[in-house]
């Protein structure tokens, strides 16, 4: 039998470390339409030989040209645009370097013996002590989680039982009273009757509701104990074997288990600090909250190490130019969280991100005067963000002004686009200007950032006319704002430095009207 299909015999677990083995640069597409083909070849040799890597890899494409024609002749429009874009893939990683795609397979293969090896091995060893050991150890933990399932569920329904019976005594309580308040009310002994049915009633829903709470505690109790043996337990057991992976071990690090075990605990944990809390919210709510939270926190994990493109299985020294993918999961799977991140990155792409000062010169030498980008600092090592502006001289050409970088701590006092909107530089007149008049290429400071400002500028003309006319008539205060000064520290490019620490003050008088 192809090694291929045996190895889609085997277990979830271990499909879950062939997956491993595949990725964009080479899909298990491939490997799944090419098995036979693939497996007819020795990769090991191809991967010595340029030419002959070069003849594999022009064989390959010949052979996603044939499946491209097959499954046109089947009308499968969906196959074709994978097999189009698998080869242009192929084409683009590997057409000047065959022999990184010939040991790319020659390892991938090799890693699947290893796997379908270890599967075979753990079958004929299923009676160890070790693994009998492991697996009862796990076996137990899908019992406590089984039965927290059921606490759960329990709970639930004893709760809906006993909103129905605190319902139903709110009722005939309230029944009662009113008829009280009728002319022709209950005689004395009906009405003793109804009370005493009433009280019966009560003592019957405080002994339910005690229970109730005892349960849930109880489901907390449990939900403690098995996520302190998640989170200190089975989660470090799992990076150690991740680790091992990494330097050639075994790839035997498939999360689904650990994800189901995370997921459950999770939903028992918040069902049951929902309803401890609501019924007694003076007992342990910061504990309960607390213990969720680093249930949550350790459910990150990086399920996929950076890894060379073409030693799937190596760790990747991770250095400047070199790309590389990685992959998180989130053990925790609640409906509630299977959503899409939607967020505005980076003022709609308006930063340029890390742009060296020789390049930025480069790209602002030709623009207009007062033409300006957004960049982050490559010399703050807790991070910042900076602006570059030019203009033009006659003596002396464009010159290009960089400002100090703005960190964290400047930011929290005033937002950037505020900063970049009320920019100002004091030039040797003592008059404050801003030079900030077209973010790069050619963009309107105000239309490019006008959506970010604390106030747009239409509302800040208004406010500041206001401001005028009431300073005319009653006020006996000149009108202030947070700006950022600028004063010239030479005449050399890039000379300028903020006033202030934060580069930020009050400009007051300057600015009346």
């Amino acid at each position: 039998m192809a090694q291929w299909s045996m190895l889609q015999q085997l277990e979830s677990r271990y499909l879950e470390q062939v997956d491993q083995l595949y990725d964009d640069t080479f899909p298990m597409e491939i490997r799944q339409y090419l098995s036979q083909w693939i497996e007819s070849h020795d990769w090991e040799s191809v991967a010595t030989s340029d030419s002959l890597a070069t003849v594999r890899f022009h064989d390959l494409l010949a052979q996603l040209d044939d499946l491209y024609s097959r499954f046109a002749l089947e009308n499968n429009f969906h196959l074709q645009h994978n097999i189009r874009k698998i080869k242009r893939n192929l084409q683009e990683h590997f057409q000047e370097f065959p022999v990184h795609m010939a040991m790319l397979i020659c390892n991938a293969l090799k890693e699947e013996k290893k796997i379908l090896n270890m599967a075979i091995k753990t079958e004929e060893n299923a009676g160890s002590a070790q693994n009998n050991s492991m697996g009862g150890k796990h076996r137990e933990l899908d019992k406590k989680v089984s039965k927290l399932r059921k606490m759960v569920q329990d709970a639930e329904i004893n709760i809906k039982s006993l909103e129905d019976l605190q319902d139903e005594h709110d009722f005939k309580k309230n029944t009662l009273q009113s008829r009280d308040q009728e002319p022709n009310g209950l005689k004395d002994q009906e009405h003793k009757r109804e009370e005493l049915l009433i009280k019966e009633m009560f003592i019957r829903l405080n002994m339910k509701r005690e229970q109730v709470v005892h349960q849930v505690a109880e489901a907390l109790k449990m939900t403690d104990h098995i996520q302190f043996s998640l989170t200190t337990e089975e989660l470090p057991e799992w990076k150690r074997r991740q680790q091992v992976a990494c330097i050639g071990g075994p790839p035997n690090t498939c999360l689904d288990q650990l994800q189901s075990w995370f997921t459950s605990v999770a939903e028992a944990a918040g069902a049951g600090a929902e309803v401890h809390i609501r019924k007694r919210p003076h007992r342990s709510g910061g504990q309960l909250i607390g213990g969720t939270s680093l249930l949550h926190n350790s459910a990150l994990v990086l399920e996929r190490q950076p890894c060379m493109p073409t030693h799937q299985q190596r760790p990747l020294i991770l250095k400047i130019g070199v790309q590389f993918t990685v992959k998180l999961r989130l053990l925790v799977k609640l409906p509630e969280l299977n959503f899409q991140l939607k967020v505005k990155v980076l003022f709609d792409k308006c930063i340029m991100g890390f742009v060296s000062k020789e390049r930025e010169k480069l790209l602002l030498r030709d623009k207009s005067p007062g033409t300006f980008l957004l960049r982050f600092s490559e010399s703050r090592k807790d991070g910042a963000i900076t602006f570059t502006w030019v203009e033009h001289t006659v003596s002396e050409g464009p010159m290009v002004h960089a400002v100090e970088p703005y960190t964290k701590k400047e930011l929290a006092a005033i937002s950037f686009p505020d900063i970049l909107h009320h920019y100002e530089v004091m030039a040797a007149s003592n008059l404050p200007d801003n030079p900030l008049v077209f973010l790069y290429p050619d963009i309107p400071n105000d239309n490019a950032l006008g959506r970010y400002y604390s106030r747009p500028p239409e509302e800040e003309r208004s406010a500041k006319l206001m401001d005028v006319e009431g300073q005319n008539s009653s006020c006996r205060f000149l009108p202030r704002l947070l700006i950022s000064v600028i004063v010239p520290l030479g005449s050399s490019e890039g000379s300028l430095k903020a006033l202030g620490k934060a580069g930020i003050r009050e400009g007051i008088g300057e600015l009346v009207g």
